[in-house]
């Protein structure tokens, strides 16, 4: 899995379906915000991201995958 450190949005826009990336837990907000403006930006595409698994306060860090 890449982890992804800035250009959120480049990032998921060039995900492909069933690619899963890591984000640090400092930009969770942003990259929510993001994938929510996305959604709506490629809803001709159906483009679609979830968050999966638990975060991972330890590390600092939560996944995000790509599903549609």
């Amino acid at each position: 899995m890449v982890k992804i450190t800035e250009n959120w949005a480049s990032a998921l826009r060039g995900m492909k379906v069933g690619e899963t990336v890591i984000f640090p837990i400092s930009s969770i907000s942003s990259v929510n915000t993001t994938i929510s403006r996305l959604r709506l930006e490629m809803c001709v595409e159906g483009a679609d991201w979830k968050r999966v698994g638990e975060i991972d306060r330890k590390k600092g860090e939560f996944k995000v995958k790509r599903v549609s």
